[in-house]
């Protein structure tokens, strides 16, 4: 019994004191994954290599995800609002609340496994756990500005 209040006491400490002083690693996920400064063509220019890894990468997902990308996430997609999400995602520029709004109801699921496929590309693998990090983060301030709740 008294190991249980002990243990109880340790995470009700631990979980204030970590409320109380942020992590570190959030400031990283905060910065621009690329320059403000520097054009997406200029930021993703093809390689030699690079070709042959995307098609190789892009024909290796998984069945489940094409499955359900192809059951749930084939609505038409706004241009626009998906170019926002890029430059949200890259680079930090925040979008605007109309397409909020059209990227919370293709759903978290679908959003979320876009930035996976997205991040399958070679020019992107190295920060495709930041992307997938900052994607569940522009979902909850877009839910939190419209005031829409976030759907599967």
């Amino acid at each position: 019994m008294e190991n249980k209040a002990l243990v109880m006491g340790f995470l009700l400490i631990t979980t204030l004191i970590s409320s109380t002083y942020p992590s570190l690693t959030s400031q990283i996920y905060e910065k621009p994954i690329i320059d403000p400064d520097t054009s997406l063509e200029d930021a993703f220019a093809r390689s030699p290599g690079s070709e042959e890894y995307n098609n190789n990468a892009f024909n290796s997902i998984p069945a489940p995800d094409a499955n359900y990308f192809a059951k749930n996430c084939m609505k038409p997609r706004d241009d626009k609002c998906d170019d926002e999400l890029v430059l949200d995602l890259l680079k930090s520029e925040p979008m605007s609340k109309e397409c909020c709004l059209k990227i919370l109801r293709y759903g978290e699921g679908c959003n979320v496994l876009i930035v996976k496929f997205i991040s399958r590309a070679y020019q992107l693998k190295r920060f495709s756990k930041r992307l997938l990090l900052r994607t569940e983060r522009i979902l909850n301030r877009c839910s939190a500005e419209t005031s829409t709740p976030l759907s599967g």
